[in-house]
């Protein structure tokens, strides 16, 4: 089974993000997101605009060091900014994180810098392996938050509110999210039935097998949610490689790309139209429905989810 992509398993859980501000006062009000949704369809970026319950506004570990760009969100989304010490070279979200302290990569820790900070909770995800060997060795401890699945974003954010004694902000937290998914979902269900094929990088040139969600993803949780079909063949798998020839027998009325930066396609969805046309008579590929998703935030499996949710679902209705 593949990680989603070289920079999502490089470094962390299967994301690449980052952190945000934190804000004690309780608020419920949403921010621009990322996913360009419509005007009044906005989808709140809990990243940005936590909201603390006002009793545990001082509570929690004073030094914390984020291994994780989805762990660094939650912190964020828990009202936690300020508590953070260190960081992934990977948690970039938003620019003011680039204060904390960098500590490099699963492949080059800094172990000199990491002492030095005298953390509280040092926070991993599921698959940092890298870190956590160099962790052990260290004789440092850790804390290890989930991140295969919508359950486990849930899960990551409820285990994180007890480590930090923020357990009522947590507990708001997991809901808020799960109504903000709920509420794309209801906007997005009930059209025409879509096919859709979800890539987890940009097809090569020359094509090759790419790696797409599979059954086990959370992004096929998601597309269920708004009744889109996952194209994938049904094989258990998270991610993993799916050969050309099982892209053209599957034939998708959709294919979407993910593009961390945007550098691969230059030229956007007309890019992506020339390269998925080298591959065969494609229905998506003569109906124009090769879409680009471009940004880091759409591989993390963190309090930015719902946003992810609903720019796939505006990819697919326009």
């Amino acid at each position: 089974m593949l990680l989603l992509l070289p920079i999502a398993a490089c470094d962390s859980d299967s994301d690449r993000a980052a952190a945000a501000r934190s804000a004690s006062a309780p608020s419920m009000a949403g921010a621009p997101s990322s996913a360009s949704a419509p005007i009044g369809h906005r989808v709140p970026d809990r990243v940005l605009i936590p909201t603390v319950d006002p009793a545990e506004a001082n509570a929690g570990p004073a030094r914390i060091v984020s291994l994780a760009p989805s762990a660094t969100e939650f912190c964020c989304a828990l009202g936690l900014r300020d508590r953070l010490v260190g960081r992934t070279r990977f948690c970039d979200y938003p620019a003011d994180v680039e204060s904390i302290v960098d500590l490099g990569t699963a492949h080059d820790l800094s172990a000199e810098r990491l002492l030095t900070l005298r953390p509280d909770l040092i926070l991993v995800t599921g698959t940092t392996r890298g870190h956590t060997d160099r962790l052990a060795g260290l004789g440092l401890a850790w804390r290890t938050l989930p991140d295969g699945s919508l359950a486990d974003i849930y899960r990551s954010i409820e285990a994180l509110g007890e480590w930090t004694d923020r357990p009522r902000t947590a507990t708001a937290l997991a809901a808020a999210i799960r109504d903000d998914i709920e509420r794309v979902a209801a906007r997005h269900r009930g059209g025409p039935r879509r096919r859709v094929l979800l890539v987890a990088s940009v097809l090569s040139d020359p094509p090759a097998p790419p790696t797409v969600a599979g059954p086990g993803s959370f992004y096929d949780e998601l597309m269920r949610m708004a009744g889109i079909v996952n194209a994938a063949p049904v094989d258990g798998r998270d991610f993993g490689p799916l050969s050309l020839e099982a892209i053209l027998t599957a034939d998708p009325d959709f294919i979407i790309e993910l593009d961390p930066d945007g550098a691969a396609r230059p030229a956007g969805e007309a890019d992506a139209l020339v390269a998925w046309g080298r591959i065969g008579p494609l229905r998506a590929v003569r109906e124009g429905r090769v879409r680009v998703l471009v940004g880091n935030q759409h591989y993390v499996p963190g309090p930015r989810i719902a946003q992810t949710f609903e720019a796939i679902c505006r990819a697919l209705n326009r």
